[in-house]
């Protein structure tokens, strides 16, 4: 998932006041006096596609020697949003996920969530630390001894993040984790001295290998989504379903599929989803109007938080311990849309079983066209054309 168009320019980290914290984006990594090994977090997207693959590049089958130093690097693409969570000796991955749900409650707004900071918040810097950047640059890594686990922060895919960890843990394998992404996951085996350690190279072809193979299968599972169905409701309108993004073990596809549908006025389009472990919304119209926004920004103040609408030129919220992202899951403005200026969202919706809904629908009174995204992946959009009743041809 990405973040809005604030959030899109900046990365997320910190554990400042116990909220995200933005900060400038790290720097590209420099002064190491061995070359890191690379691991890629997401992978750019082919053209015309907005895939995000919730991957790491390569996967598995790293070796590494204790004081080795890895770098993970966050790929270039348009709606990612990911941890790189090195997990502690003894530390699955499911309890992992479990103990660390997207959503928490905000103690001192009753009644409001916000996204939990442990998933956005980075084990370093501590708190009022002078040095935001500190792992991501070669020359100030992060320590990763295996005996606690080490979060890089949520950071987008769109910033060019680094996150740099020396690894000085003993022998064995040792599991990461996106946090945000239950079931992306990845593996290093820090090997004895004598052993051999992975050739740059060789990485760079495992990661390769591994892209084409992720990408075949999100072009079939894209090529695989039904086309709209059509059904009658008994007065002369109809339902039409369609697929609001779908998905395979390795790749959300943050589409709507068909990007669009032609229906008749007194329609109703019903949104499904495929993937498995993104959430979407469908919002009308196009275009960044707070009230649908799912997870805005905001800084604490009394007697209600503050909405943060600008890029920080300093500090956010001029105190970084001031700063938290709200959750908003709900639907607002209905669920008629009869302009194109009409000012509605589904809220939050998955694949997934309930109470969480699973599908959002929008009936359409009056002819036009009607542009729609999802406000959690700003480029997964769509129109909605409407013909007039009497046109006949629905699509």
């Amino acid at each position: 998932m990405r973040r809005n168009r604030l959030r899109s320019v900046v990365l997320l980290t910190g554990v400042l006041g116990g909220g995200l914290v933005i900060v400038p984006v790290l720097p590209t990594v420099a002064g190491a006096s061995t070359q890191p090994v690379t691991i890629g977090v997401d992978h750019s997207t082919p053209s015309g596609h907005n895939f995000e693959y919730v991957d790491y590049f390569p996967r598995a089958d790293v070796a590494v020697h204790s004081g080795d130093v890895v770098d993970f690097q966050w790929a270039d693409t348009p709606d990612g949003l990911h941890t790189a969570t090195l997990l502690a000796t003894g530390h699955s991955p499911t309890t992992t996920w479990a103990n660390n749900a997207l959503a928490a409650a905000d103690a001192d707004d009753p009644g409001q969530l916000q996204i939990n900071p442990a998933i956005g918040a980075p084990t370093h810097p501590p708190a009022g630390s002078p040095a935001p950047d500190a792992c991501g640059n070669a020359a100030t890594p992060c320590n990763f001894d295996g005996t606690s686990d080490l979060n890089s922060g949520a950071s987008p895919t769109n910033t060019g993040s680094h996150f740099v960890v020396k690894i000085t843990a003993g022998p064995g394998t040792y599991t990461y984790v996106c946090l945000i992404h239950h079931g992306m996951s990845g593996s290093f085996t820090v090997v004895g001295p004598h052993a051999s350690a992975s050739k740059p190279g060789r990485l760079a072809e495992q990661a390769r290998d591994q892209a084409r193979a992720d990408t075949q299968g999100a072009l079939a599972a894209e090529d695989a989504v039904p086309a709209p169905l059509y059904q009658g409701n008994g007065d002369g309108t109809r339902t039409v379903t369609v697929t609001a993004g779908t998905a395979t073990p390795y790749v959300e596809v943050a589409e709507m599929l068909p990007q669009r549908t032609v229906i008749r006025a007194g329609d109703t389009i019903k949104w499904i989803t495929s993937t498995l472990k993104d959430p979407h919304t469908v919002t009308f119209p196009q275009g960044s109007d707070p009230s649908t926004e799912p997870i805005p920004s905001e800084c604490e103040a009394a007697p209600n938080d503050v909405p943060l609408t600008a890029p920080p030129v300093g500090p956010p919220c001029g105190n970084p311990m001031l700063f938290e992202n709200h959750f908003n899951p709900l639907p607002v403005g209905g669920s008629v849309i009869s302009s194109p200026l009409t000012v509605a969202t589904s809220g939050v919706f998955t694949n997934a079983p309930p109470p969480t809904p699973n599908s959002a629908s929008f009936s359409f009174p009056n002819s036009g066209q009607f542009t729609y995204q999802c406000r959690i992946h700003d480029h997964m959009t769509g129109i909605v054309v409407v013909r007039p009743a009497r046109s006949g041809d629905g699509g």
